[in-house]
């Protein structure tokens, strides 16, 4: 158990994160202005399901999770879907608002020290790379939002064995806007079974209660999944082509309708048209490192582009594609990928949409936050990752913010890493690295006091 929130410190955080961020959405950044690439793709769709309803089964539907889009449509429906599409850039900015507060409270719950609490709290307000994301509509400002939540009403569960099911409707809520926070539920449960013994104030009826809205979020995913497709087997089928992408290292992904048009662009290599999908770390990581580095884009087909006929998202097609890469690359080559992937969301790739054109100037200051993360933050939270998992016998809590950290890492190694996709986890980072930061500092003080001959309270 950590510590009381500090009222005034909380209302604080409140109203400048209200003011901030609503500031962006409404002013400096409306996301309705930036409708482009993904951002374009969940706003369709969000303005189809407002305007008409559930549709008819239409296999584009499941390319990507349909969490965002059917949040976005729920402001469009009540307000209308004309631009510049006001009523979604409010609920996004109280959702990127709503997250301040959360992750001081959550550091409140698992740190020990005020100047923790308010360090986390502070650094959650100021955390540019999440405000800048308010002015997009992707799936990181609810995701941000919701998995905050889940996790501090899974910590009070834990440390109090009450809010089972609210941990469990954030938890679902989590899940439905991006699938992969599967994993961290997984581990969240292994967690529980280490140490099932000493939290005997966690019942069955708390188990249910956070796993029952999991497992039917995860239900009416996967039939959603086949009501639009006709089988059975995933929930986005834009999965298929990241995990290829993941174990491929190619930049592009491009489908044709015919083996005409895919050899045509096979003799020119092409790599703008049929339906394309561009991986901008990729291509990043192919001009940043040099051949020899171990960090170096090497595609497992040889070329920039897997092409091939059909849909983009075909599972089949994919299968065939990975199974072709793997025995190009062997084991090791795949080792190596996983650890590219992973490097992805922290040293090589740039933040994006910043990266795109027309942010020449909002990427600055995103890319001073990249460094910052990797020169302050990123070593203590891997530190504290390693302090937690140790310590998961005596603090739970904490390790279930571990394992957060854990299970994300996890799925950038399998698919790729990107900051983008790792900011909404910055917060517990921070947690995490002030957790590991308050352990280091009585045992350097201790050092100290051996160096010196004294006490460790006269060597402060």
């Amino acid at each position: 158990m950590g510590q009381p929130a500090e009222r005034r410190l909380l209302w604080i955080l409140i109203g400048l994160a209200l003011l901030s961020r609503l500031v962006w959405v409404l002013w400096v950044h409306p996301p309705g202005n930036y409708l482009y690439s993904d951002m374009r793709l969940y706003m369709e769709r969000a303005v189809a399901l407002a305007d008409k309803g559930i549709p008819a089964p239409t296999r584009t539907l499941a390319w990507q999770a349909y969490g965002t889009h059917t949040l976005l449509a729920a402001p469009l429906r009540l307000f209308g879907t004309a631009p510049p599409m006001v009523a979604g850039a409010l609920l996004w900015g109280l959702l990127g608002a709503a997250a301040v507060p959360l992750a001081y409270l959550l550091a409140c719950r698992v740190l020990r020290e005020r100047w923790q609490a308010r360090t986390a709290g502070i650094a959650a307000l100021l955390w540019f790379p999440n405000l800048s994301t308010t002015g997009f509509f992707l799936s990181e400002t609810p995701f941000l939002f919701a998995q905050l939540l889940s996790l501090y009403w899974l910590v009070v569960c834990f440390q109090e064995g009450k809010r089972a099911w609210p941990a469990g409707v954030a938890s679902a809520i989590a899940f439905m806007l991006r699938p992969q926070a599967a994993v961290f539920y997984v581990f969240v449960l292994l967690v529980w079974l280490v140490n099932v013994r000493r939290l005997q104030h966690i019942k069955w009826h708390h188990i249910v209660g956070v796993g029952a809205p999991l497992v039917l979020a995860l239900g009416f995913s996967l039939w959603r999944f086949h009501y639009h497709t006709g089988y059975w087997g995933g929930i986005a089928e834009n999965a298929n082509m990241n995990l290829t992408a993941g174990r491929c290292h190619n930049i592009n992904t491009q489908a044709y309708r015919t083996e005409f048009e895919r050899a045509k662009a096979e003799r020119k290599d092409d790599q703008t048209n049929g339906r394309r999908v561009t991986l901008p770390g990729f291509r990043t990581l192919k001009n940043w490192a040099p051949e020899w580095s171990p960090l170096a884009l090497r595609p497992a087909l040889g070329g920039d582009s897997i092409r091939f006929v059909g849909y983009i998202g075909d599972p089949f097609v994919h299968k065939d594609i990975r199974a072709k890469c793997y025995a190009a690359t062997g084991l090791l080559e795949q080792v190596r990928y996983s650890f590219v992937n992973m490097m992805l969301q922290w040293f090589i790739a740039g933040q994006w949409p910043e990266t795109s054109k027309g942010h020449a100037r909002t990427l600055v200051v995103s890319e001073i936050y990249r460094y910052f993360f990797n020169t302050v933050v990123l070593l203590p939270s891997l530190v504290g990752i390693g302090l937690a998992l140790r310590g998961v016998r005596r603090d739970p809590a904490m390790a279930v913010l571990a394992v957060c950290l854990v299970g994300a890492m996890i799925i950038a190694a399998i698919f790729f890493g990107d900051p983008r996709l790792r900011t909404p986890y910055d917060p517990v980072s921070i947690i995490l690295a002030l957790y590991a930061v308050a352990v280091a500092l009585p045992a350097w003080r201790a050092w100290r006091a051996r160096r010196s001959g004294r006490t460790p309270a006269q060597a402060v």
